[in-house]
C-alpha cells in the first residue's frame, strides 16, 4: 500500500503528488529547532478516564534529526485490573505489570528523561493528562507539547484517516501495534513527514496558522511559527540575500485563485486550454443570468439502439472490455435494455435486480449513451453518500475509459450534495478574520485554532469536493459556523459567487455534465422546493429505491423545531452586531444624516421598530418552545415511561387535551409576533435595496424573515389547520433542561404529491433496487410512489433474479422451538441460541436486533460465554462509533457483532468475515409510531398494507448482507417463531432470495452452524 491508497477520492492531482513526495522531502530536509531535543511519547492506560484510570506503559524516544538517540520504556503497575478489551488491544496483561514501578515512580523517571525537550504525542492531550496527573509529573507542564494528530489533520486534510496506524501505512513507516514502544517508533518516522507536509503548504497559510492562537491556548501552534520562519529563510536563500520577500495577508480569494491556477496549469500540460483560456472559460460561465443552461438542442432526442446496449455488455464491448475475464450476465443485459426502453418510450420503470446483477453499470451505460448522443443530462440519485461516491469515483471513471476506448468521447460527470456538505467561503472568510476563540467543551476550555487551520488547509487543497471526510472537532467549530443553506446563501451578492464557490462552482459544472449524481435527500428536497436545487433533468435513475418513499416523506415534512426557535430568539435578543443583523445594520449607519436627513430618519425608525419586534418575537418563541414539553403529559403509552425521549401522535384526543389547548394559546401569541417581525423585516429589506455596503445585512434580515415565516406557517398548519393530508406528531424530551422538542407534519400519501410534481416534470424515471417486491409483486411499491395513476406516471416493471446461486449458497434456518417474542421464556431461549450458535461457528456472526434493550441484555448474557471460548463479541452500544465497529468487524475474521438498524442495509462483509446472520425478531414498525397509528385509524387493513410490506423489505435487506459475491456461502437464522404460527410468515419466506429453507430446533441449528466453521 502507498499514500495513493489513503488519499480521499477527488483529491486534485497536484495534492496527491505533494503527499507522495513527503517521505523523500522528510529524508532530505533539516527542520532546524524542530529536529533537535525532541521526545516522542506514547502511553497506554487502563481506560480513557483520567479520574478513574491509570498508566500501564510509558514509552519515549529522544529524536535528533530523525535519529533515535535514547529510549525510555517501562511497564507501569496501575494498581488495578487491566480490562480484557484493553489487554486484547494493547497485549499488556496484569502479569506484565505486576512487578513494574507504580505510576508516581514511572512519572518521576519520565520527567528526568524528558528534561526540557519538546514533547510530541499523537492526541497529546490524552498523554499529557496521564503524564501530569499527579505532582510527580507536574514539571512536564512546563514543556512544549505538540499534538501530531493536529499536525496531520492540518497539513494532510485530504487523507482518509489520521490514525497513527494509517499514517504509517500511507507513508510506509514502521507499523503501529498499539503497544506504546511500537507506537513511538512509528511516530518517530511520521513526525518528520508531518513537518515536511507543513513545509509543502503555502507560506502565507502557515504564517496565518502560526498566529491563530497564543501558545498557552494551543501549544501545537508553535510548530507553525517555527516552520514559518524556517520556510521564509529557505525562500530567502533561494532568492538571495538582501532581496526582501513580498508578504501579503492571507485571503480566501488568494487560496482559491492559486488552487484554480494550478488546475489550469495541469490542464494545459495535459493538452487542455491554457491558464488564461481556462480562466476565461470559468468566468464566462457566470455571464448568463439563466438559472439553468442545458447542453442539448431543442428537438427530438436520438436514443441508442438496443443492439448497441447488448453489444456493450459483450466480452469485447464497452463494459466487457473493462474487466479481465469478463463473463456476460444475462440479467445485467436485460436490465440495461429495460432502462433504455423506459427512456425512449417516456414511461417509468421499476426494476428489482438481485445481488450480483451489476445494477450500477446496467443503468449507467444506457444513461451515458443517451447523454453523449444528445449532449444532454441524465440524473442518478442514490440512498447513501457511500454509494454515490462509489459511482462517481469508481463506476463512472471506469465507464468513461471504456467509452473513450470505443470512440464515444469523454463522459462528463458531477456529484451534487446538499449545501451543508460544502464550506461556505463567505463564512470561512468571516471565521478567518474573527480568528480563533477558546470555547468550553465538556467542562474544559478548548481552542478553535486547530479546526480553523484544518478547514483553511482543506480549502487550499480542494477544488469542489465535499467535506464529508474532513476531520474537524465540531464541538469547537460547529458545522453551521462555516456552512450555509440554499435559503441563507447570498448567491450573486456574495463576493465568492462563481468559480471559486464550492456550491455554485460545482452546480455550474453540473449544468454542462452528462451524468449528475446526487442522493435521495437532495433529489426529494428539490422536488419539495419545486426545483432550483438541481439542474433541470428529464431522465432519472433512482437507485436503492426501496428507501425512496421514506426519504420523500422526510423531505416533504413540515417541522417546527424548538431548538431552532430558541436559537433565532437568542439572535434577535442579542445586542451584539455579529449576531443580530438589526443591530449590525443600525451601527453600520449606511446613510449620512447630513446629506440624507429624511432617509436617515426613516432608516433609524425602521431599525428601531424591527429590533423591538425582534425582541418580542424572541420572548414569544421561547415561551412557545419551552411549553412544547408540556405535551409529555398527553402520552398514554405506558411503555414510554422508561424512555427519556418519546414520540407522541397528535390525534383528536391530544388536540382536545387542556395542555394542547394551552400550547395553542402560546402558538397564537408566537404567530402574531412573527407577523409583526415579518412586516418590519420586509420593510427594512426593501429600504436597504441598493444601499451601498448593506447587502450582507439585507440578506441576513431577509433570511430571518424567511425563517420566521416558515415557523409561522408550520405553527399554523400543525396547531390550527390540521390538514388531513398530514399525520401530526411531537418529539419530546423528558429532561427539563434539554430543549430538543419538535412538532412535525408528515404527508401520508407521498405518491399523490409525486404524481402532482415529479412525474409531470420528467420524461422518465427508472427505480432500481435489489429489494422492491413483496413475494415477487410490485404492487406495494407502485402504490406508495404514486405510479400508474396518471398519464405521466405510467410504469413498466422488471423482475430479475440474482446472478448468484442463492439456493446453493444460502441456507435459511427457521427456529421452531423458541417462544414467540411476547411469550414467557423468549429472551432466555434467544440468549441460549445465540451463545451456543456463536461458540459452534467460532464467531464470524452478525446478529441484527430491532430493540436496543434486548440487544444489550443478550450481550450481557452471551459475551461471558464467548470469552470463555476465546472469542470476541462487540455490541453497538450508545456512543460507539458505527464506522469503528464496521472497520473492526471487517478486520477481524472471527469477530462477532450485535447491531441495530444502521447495519440492516448497506453493510458489506464478503468472504469468511461473515458466515451467518441472525435475526431474532421480525422488524415490524412500532404500533405506536404516529404514521402507523394514523394509517390504522383510516384503514382497517393498514397493518397488512403498510407495516408488513416494510418489514419484509427490511428482512430482504438484512439477508442481503450475507451473500456479497459469487463465492460467498452462509446461513441465515430467523429466530422469530411467528414465521410458523402466523399467516403472514409465508409472505416473509416467499420473499427470501433462497429457497433452501429448513425448520429446525435450536440444537439442530447449532449443529448446522458447527459445520459452517470452515
Amino acid at each position: 500500500m502507498s499514500v495513493y491508497d489513503f488519499v480521499s477520492q477527488g483529491t486534485p492531482d497536484d495534492i496527491v503528488e505533494r503527499y507522495a513526495a513527503l517521505k523523500n522531502d522528510a529524508e532530505t530536509s533539516d527542520f532546524g529547532a524542530l529536529d533537535r531535543n525532541v521526545v516522542i511519547l506514547d502511553t497506554e492506560t487502563t481506560g480513557f478516564s483520567q479520574n478513574h484510570d491509570e498508566l500501564t506503559q510509558i514509552a519515549a524516544a529522544r529524536l535528533e534529526c530523525g535519529v533515535v538517540t535514547e529510549w525510555f520504556v517501562t511497564f507501569v503497575n496501575p494498581g488495578k485490573h487491566i480490562p480484557d478489551e484493553v489487554a486484547r488491544l494493547t497485549d499488556i496483561h496484569d502479569e506484565d505489570v505486576a512487578d513494574a514501578p507504580l505510576p508516581d515512580e514511572a512519572r518521576a523517571r519520565l520527567v528526568e528523561f524528558i528534561g526540557d525537550a519538546t514533547v510530541v504525542a499523537h492526541n497529546a492531550a490524552f498523554d499529557k493528562g496521564f503524564a501530569t496527573k499527579t505532582p510527580s509529573g507536574y514539571p512536564l507542564l512546563e514543556n512544549l507539547w505538540v499534538d501530531s494528530l493536529d499536525l496531520a489533520r492540518i497539513a494532510l486534510p485530504r487523507l482518509k484517516s489520521h490514525r497513527l496506524i494509517d499514517l504509517v501505512k500511507a507513508f510506509d513507516a514502521p507499523l503501529s501495534t498499539h503497544r506504546a514502544d511500537a507506537d513511538v517508533e512509528a511516530l518517530c518516522a511520521v513526525y518528520r513527514i508531518l513537518l515536511a507536509a507543513i513545509q509543502a503548504m503555502p507560506l502565507d497559510l502557515v504564517e496565518y496558522i502560526a498566529k491563530l492562537a497564543p501558545v498557552e491556548e494551543w501549544p501545537t501552534g508553535a510548530v507553525f511559527g517555527f516552520m514559518a520562519s524556517h520556510m521564509a529563510a529557505l525562500e530567502e536563500a533561494k532568492t538571495g540575500p538582501g532581496i526582501q520577500r513580498k508578504s501579503y495577508p492571507l485571503t480566501i480569494r488568494g487560496l482559491r485563485s492559486a488552487r484554480f491556477a494550478k488546475k489550469a496549469a495541469r490542464d494545459s500540460r495535459e493538452g487542455g486550454p491554457s491558464c488564461s483560456e481556462a480562466k476565461g472559460e470559468l468566468l464566462a460561465a457566470y455571464d448568463t443570468d439563466a438559472s439553468s443552461t442545458r447542453l442539448r438542442e431543442d428537438g427530438v432526442l436520438e436514443f441508442p439502439d438496443v443492439c448497441e446496449v447488448e453489444e456493450a455488455f459483450s466480452s469485447q464491448g464497452i463494459v466487457g472490455g473493462l474487466y479481465e475475464g469478463y463473463e456476460p450476465r444475462a440479467e445485467q443485459n436485460v436490465m440495461a435494455s429495460q432502462v433504455l426502453r423506459s427512456f425512449s418510450t417516456g414511461r417509468n420503470l421499476v426494476v428489482e435486480a438481485g445481488t450480483g446483477v451489476g445494477k450500477s453499470m446496467a443503468y449507467l451505460l444506457p444513461s451515458a449513451l443517451l447523454a453523449l448522443r444528445n449532449n444532454t443530462a441524465v440524473g442518478v440519485a442514490t440512498k447513501t453518500n457511500a454509494l454515490l461516491d462509489q459511482i462517481v469515483y469508481k463506476e463512472l471513471p471506469l465507464l468513461n475509459e471504456g467509452l473513450k476506448q470505443q470512440g464515444f468521447g469523454a463522459l462528463e460527470y458531477v456529484a451534487l450534495k446538499g449545501f451543508s456538505h460544502y464550506p461556505c467561503l463567505r463564512l470561512v472568510d468571516k471565521l478567518m478574520n474573527d480568528g480563533a476563540s477558546s470555547v468550553m467543551v465538556m467542562g474544559k476550555q478548548v481552542s478553535q485554532a486547530p479546526s480553523i487551520a484544518a478547514l483553511l488547509s482543506f480549502v487550499e487543497q480542494t477544488e469542489y469536493d465535499d467535506m464529508d471526510g474532513l476531520k474537524l472537532d465540531f464541538k469547537t467549530l460547529p458545522r453551521y459556523a462555516f456552512t450555509t443553506t440554499s435559503r441563507d446563501c447570498l448567491k450573486r451578492k456574495c463576493p465568492y459567487y462563481g468559480t471559486y464557490c464550492f456550491v455554485h462552482g460545482l452546480r455550474k459544472k453540473a449544468e454542462t455534465a452528462h451524468i449528475v449524481v446526487t442522493n435521495h435527500s437532495l433529489f426529494f428536497c428539490d422536488v419539495a422546493a419545486d426545483g432550483g436545487l438541481l439542474p433541470d433533468i428529464r431522465f432519472w435513475v433512482i437507485d436503492e429505491a426501496h428507501g425512496a418513499e421514506a426519504e420523500a416523506r422526510r423531505a416533504l415534512a413540515v417541522t417546527l423545531d424548538a431548538a431552532e426557535m430558541v436559537r433565532l430568539a437568542n439572535r434577535l435578543a442579542s445586542d451584539e452586531a455579529r449576531r443580530n443583523p438589526f443591530v449590525r445594520v443600525e451601527r453600520r449607519a449606511p446613510l449620512d444624516s447630513g446629506s440624507q436627513p429624511e432617509a436617515s430618519t426613516l432608516f433609524y425608525a425602521l431599525t428601531e421598530k424591527a429590533r423591538a419586534r425582534g425582541k418580542v418575537f424572541g420572548e414569544c418563541a421561547i415561551e412557545f418552545a419551552h411549553h412544547m414539553k408540556d405535551l409529555v403529559g398527553c402520552d398514554t403509552n405506558k411503555s414510554n415511561k422508561s424512555y427519556e425521549t418519546i414520540e407522541l401522535w397528535i390525534n383528536d384526543d391530544v388536540r382536545s387535551d387542556e395542555r394542547f389547548q394551552t400550547l395553542r394559546g402560546f402558538a397564537k401569541d408566537f404567530r402574531e409576533a412573527a407577523e409583526k417581525l415579518i412586516t418590519s423585516g420586509n420593510e427594512l429589506v426593501a429600504f436597504l435595496d441598493g444601499v451601498d455596503g448593506a447587502a450582507d445585512c439585507q440578506r441576513d434580515i431577509a433570511t430571518i424573515v424567511i425563517d420566521a415565516k416558515e415557523m409561522l406557517q408550520s405553527s399554523e398548519l400543525i396547531m390550527e389547520t390540521a390538514d388531513p393530508k398530514f399525520v401530526y406528531s411531537a418529539k419530546l424530551s423528558k429532561k427539563p433542561e434539554r430543549v430538543s422538542e419538535a412538532l412535525q407534519a408528515q404527508i401520508i400519501d407521498v405518491g399523490q404529491m409525486l404524481r402532482e410534481t415529479l412525474y409531470e416534470k420528467t420524461e422518465s424515471i427508472a427505480y432500481a433496487s435489489a429489494t422492491i417486491t413483496i413475494g415477487k409483486d410490485f404492487k406495494n411499491f407502485i402504490g406508495s410512489m404514486g405510479l400508474n395513476s396518471s398519464e405521466s406516471s405510467q410504469t413498466d416493471t422488471c423482475l430479475l433474479g440474482s446472478s448468484y446461486d442463492y439456493d446453493a449458497n444460502m441456507q435459511v434456518l427457521v427456529i421452531n422451538d423458541i417462544p414467540e417474542p411476547n411469550q414467557p421464556g423468549y429472551l432466555e431461549s434467544l440468549q441460549r441460541l445465540l451463545a451456543q450458535a456463536h461458540v459452534a461457528q467460532q464467531g464470524s456472526m452478525l446478529t441484527l436486533f430491532t430493540n436496543r434493550r434486548e440487544m444489550e441484555a443478550c450481550f450481557d448474557a452471551v459475551d461471558p460465554v464467548m470469552k470463555e471460548s476465546g472469542l470476541r463479541l462487540v455490541c453497538q452500544k450508545w456512543g460507539v462509533s458505527t464506522k469503528g465497529l464496521r472497520d473492526d468487524f471487517l478486520k477481524d475474521e472471527h469477530l462477532s457483532l450485535f447491531a441495530l438498524k444502521s447495519f440492516w442495509e448497506g453493510f458489506d462483509a464478503p468472504g469468511a468475515t461473515l458466515k451467518s446472520v441472525v435475526i431474532p425478531k421480525l422488524p415490524f414498525a412500532k404500533p405506536t409510531d404516529p404514521l402507523s397509528c394514523e394509517r390504522a385509524l383510516r384503514d382497517q387493513s393498514a397493518w397488512s398494507h403498510y407495516t408488513l410490506p416494510q418489514a419484509v423489505i427490511e428482512i430482504k435487506q438484512a439477508a442481503g448482507r450475507l451473500i456479497r459475491s459469487s463465492t460467498d456461502k452462509g446461513v441465515l437464522v430467523l429466530a422469530d417463531r411467528r414465521l410458523l404460527t402466523k399467516g403472514y410468515g409465508k409472505v416473509f419466506l416467499n420473499s427470501l432470495p433462497s429457497r433452501t429453507i429448513r425448520f429446525c430446533s435450536i440444537d439442530e441449528a447449532v449443529e448446522v452452524l458447527r459445520g459452517n466453521r470452515a
